[in-house]
């Protein structure tokens, strides 16, 4: 599906193999003709943009720049290929850029991060292993422009800024129009979903912290003071009332964290175990996200000074403070 916005944006709907179904592309018919975010690297996908263009009056050889909002792989996993096939350079933050290239000797590292946090080797082998698998549906990022906050990208009648909103991902980017009150969003705000601050240690982190919600949190606010009409995001529909949506999940947040404080008034826990109160029976590819949402706000209610983790035989263990 395509629908237009502000005359000269298209919005291409690609399909993923995931349970949100269809990632978001936006094509920006203004020199130089910009695409942000490229979609999987799927038969499917590719078939899907190819047409689209096409019925729009362009191809894939008409794509002049490629911005990355952030390195996950429904949304940059065709970006090398499209950029072969075009030419266009592609733009990215520097953090999503080095993650990226090392995606696969890192596996290692997360595999022992999930066993700390309580998740059983089992499951841990069943999550890297699709984790892995995923890997066939992306092309590596051969070379790339960096993209840093405050950024300008300039286009023939208008200048963007790089909004840099670390937390889905600590390389995440949004795209602002201010003349137009328009925001690409990519996962950091969708209308339906709360995204998900996924599970990941600074590099040289000691002691050990996991500040992916924190960041999310703080990234809020720097996009909820922006003069803010329209939030195209990276799934389902656009939004137009950004503070209100802000309001939205901040609170949903709050509410996650009080569950997790409560569940530690039983006994001390895992994350893991939190998680699976939080989200019981969840299939073994989601175990990472389940992890990385209860690891968030156990890292805040620790930074408040009420809970404290210690660690035994390789595992971390969170209770109350008294």
């Amino acid at each position: 599906m395509i629908r237009t916005f502000l005359d000269k944006i298209y919005q291409i709907e690609l399909p993923i193999p995931f349970p949100l179904k269809t990632t978001n592309v936006y094509l920006i018919d203004e020199s130089p003709r910009t695409l942000v975010d490229a979609g999987i690297k799927t038969d499917a996908s590719f078939e899907t943009i190819t047409k689209s263009l096409d019925d729009l009056g362009f191809s894939i050889s008409s794509i002049e720049r490629i911005l990355v909002t952030h390195g996950h792989i429904d949304h940059y996993g065709q970006a090398q290929k499209i950029s072969s096939l075009s030419g266009a350079p592609i733009y990215i933050h520097p953090k999503e850029y080095g993650r990226i290239r090392s995606i696969i000797h890192s596996f290692g590292s997360l595999k022992s991060i999930l066993l700390r946090n309580g998740v059983p080797e089992t499951l841990v082998n069943q999550a890297i292993h699709f984790m892995e698998s995923a890997q066939k549906m992306t092309d590596p990022l051969h070379e790339a422009f960096f993209l840093e906050d405050g950024e300008p990208i300039s286009f023939a009648s208008m200048t963007w800024r790089t909004i840099h909103c670390p937390g889905h991902s600590p390389g995440l980017i949004c795209f602002y129009w201010p003349e137009k009150k328009a925001l690409f969003t990519g996962d950091h705000l969708l209308k339906e979903i709360t995204p998900n601050p996924v599970l990941y240690v600074p590099d040289n982190n000691a002691p050990l912290r996991y500040p992916g919600l924190g960041e999310y949190l703080s990234s809020l606010k720097k996009i909820d003071r922006l003069d803010v009409d329209l939030l195209l995001p990276g799934h389902g529909e656009e939004v137009y009332d950004s503070k209100g949506l802000i309001q939205k999940i901040t609170r949903h947040h709050q509410e996650r964290m009080d569950y997790v404080y409560s569940f530690l008034s039983q006994r001390e826990k895992t994350p893991y175990e939190i998680a699976m109160d939080l989200f019981p029976g969840v299939p073994p590819f989601e175990i990472f996200l389940g992890v990385s949402e209860a690891v968030g706000h156990l890292e805040i209610l620790k930074e408040e000074g009420k809970v404290r983790v210690e660690e035994r035989q390789g595992k971390d263990y969170y209770s109350l403070v008294a």
